[in-house]
């Protein structure tokens, strides 16, 4: 018996540990990542020798469709354009998705599964003050990097993309998870949070791909948030916001018109290295890809290979070794052709078919996180990119291991 109770208060501690460090550090969220998988590995074998059930796993339909999405990309290697080396590295990124089934397995209680989160929203949380704190001129002894390396004076540890993309998630998180928020202030912290993640998004970070996650986020809040027919006009109000922050923030506003103007001048021919005319260009490049071999496409790894190739002496030095062409979709598009789409479109769906099932506020959670995922994909390579795309799965595994071990009550909302 003192070995059970041993092994049990062990087992989701990896999984701690990795939600703890995903707001600070890539190299310590790998190396807590790789103690999951061996946690996951004792979790099996101890499963199988008292042959225990596994109904965290069959009861969703999303770890079924992680196995397929890493099956059929294992199987392009057999007819990839890229260098074996350069495929199998691909995959290693990829194996990310497998936070997904590995939380599952190791988070077996609704109080692990909150406690987990609860990690990652006070270590966001620190990041979120810290970047007030840079913000506002302060020098802060515990963050070592110069700014010439952060991009913005708000950007803390990891990049801006992917500090602001989690701070999104807090806030969303806090909004929707408020009332798990411990002590009886609880609600009034959580938005509180929410209220500090939003405007730190909207004035202190670069990130445009994160303002578009906070909109998208605060659009769905407030359609659940409002009964009956006033839901359609509250889904504007981020809308309206949005006006705002053009009227009152000018570098907003000049941010919006950039992606505007490049996007018009790329249009019409113009080849100037701008950041929104750079990125249609990867798009239009992976186009002509996935119409070359659009069943199956070019197999794993095969990103680089073919858009050099497509884009012959025009070439710029800046994009040769670029692996991904910041774009989630196309991306699995080159690589798999339709039917990488079609995986990553199911993939998404699963998640929303899987959150339907639980309490009205971790459905609502997880349907957020999930739609947040999907929109960003459209800006950027999320599941391939390393931090955020392990903090998309690791987020994501948790919310549906606390749906799975929540209760739902007689009449849910």
């Amino acid at each position: 018996m003192s070995e059970r109770i041993s092994w049990e208060s062990l087992r989701p501690w990896p999984v701690y540990l990795t939600a703890a460090m995903l707001p600070f550090s890539l190299a310590a969220t790998n190396i807590f990542k790789l103690l999951m998988v061996l946690f996951a590995v004792a979790a099996l074998v101890i499963g199988f020798r008292r042959r225990e059930p596994m109904p965290q796993w069959r009861q969703l339909r999303t770890p079924a469709m992680v196995a397929a999405m890493l099956v059929v990309l294992s199987l392009s290697l057999l007819y990839t354009s890229a260098p074996l080396t350069e495929a199998l590295n691909d995959l290693n990124k990829y194996g990310k998705l497998l936070l997904i089934p590995l939380v599952l397995l190791l988070v077996r209680k609704r109080d692990e599964a909150l406690f987990a989160l609860g990690l990652y929203a006070v270590g966001e949380s620190f990041v979120v003050l810290s970047s007030y704190l840079l913000s506002a001129g302060l020098p802060l002894p515990w963050v070592v990097k110069p700014l010439s390396t952060r991009v913005s004076v708000g950007v803390v540890y990891s990049s801006y993309l992917d500090q602001s993309l989690m701070t999104v998630g807090l806030a969303t998180l806090a909004w929707h998870l408020r009332h798990d928020f411990p002590s009886r202030h609880g609600v009034r912290i959580a938005l509180g949070v929410v209220l500090l993640c939003a405007v730190n998004v909207l004035l202190f970070l670069p990130g445009r791909s994160a303002q578009v996650a906070l909109l998208l986020a605060m659009a769905l809040a407030l359609f659940w948030a409002t009964p009956g027919r006033g839901r359609p006009a509250a889904v504007l109000l981020p809308l309206l916001l949005l006006g705002a922050l053009m009227a009152l923030s000018p570098h907003f506003k000049d941010r919006v018109a950039a992606v505007v103007t490049e996007s018009i001048a790329y249009s019409n021919g113009d080849r100037a290295p701008t950041s929104s005319g750079a990125r249609l260009n990867l798009w239009q490049r992976s186009v002509e890809a996935i119409r070359e071999k659009p069943l199956a496409g070019h197999g794993l790894g095969s990103w680089n290979a073919v858009y050099r190739r497509l884009e012959g002496p025009g070439l710029s030095p800046v994009f040769v070794n670029l692996r991904n062409p910041h774009q989630e979709y196309l991306l699995w598009g080159v690589q798999l052709g339709l039917v990488g789409v079609a995986l990553l479109l199911a993939f998404e769906v699963m998640l929303l078919r899987d959150g339907a099932r639980f309490r009205s506020d971790v459905r609502h959670a997880t349907w957020s996180i999930a739609a947040i995922f999907a929109v960003v994909c459209l800006f950027n390579s999320s599941l391939f990119d390393a931090l955020i795309g392990d903090y998309f799965c690791m987020v994501l595994g948790l919310l549906l291991a606390l749906g799975v071990h929540t209760p739902r009550p007689q009449a849910s909302a």
